[in-house]
This record gives C-alpha cells, sequence and structure tokens, in this order.
C-alpha cells in the first residue's frame, strides 16, 4: 500500500495544468507584445492537462 494517492497528485495536477492553460491564452487577449508566445504555452499547458486528467480517468479505472 502507498502512502502516496498517485490518482488523486495526476488528477490535481491536470487540474491545475487546464487552469493555467486557459488563464494564459485569456491573458494573451490584454497582452498583444506577448500574445503568440502566451497562447502556444497555454495551449500546451492545456493539453498537458487534458492528458494528465485523462491518464488518471484510464488508470483509475
Amino acid at each position: 500500500m502507498s502512502l502516496i494517492d498517485t490518482g488523486a497528485i495526476m488528477m490535481a495536477l491536470g487540474v491545475f495544468c487546464v487552469v493555467a492553460g486557459v488563464s494564459m491564452a485569456a491573458g494573451s487577449l490584454w497582452s498583444p507584445r506577448y500574445r503568440a508566445i502566451l497562447e502556444v504555452m497555454g495551449g500546451s499547458l492545456f493539453l498537458a492537462g487534458l492528458g494528465f486528467a485523462g491518464a488518471d480517468l484510464t488508470l483509475a479505472s
């Protein structure tokens, strides 16, 4: 038995990445100078978050 609940950690990391990615993509609307890099970084975090959450749901079932 593991003392660390890896499923909860992966889901929390997935939710954090999704929220951070959406926030960065939304923040790009107010910063035209850094729009391209914020959209790329936000999109990457969003996809990573979906991957973590999906992997957690797959491993949990």
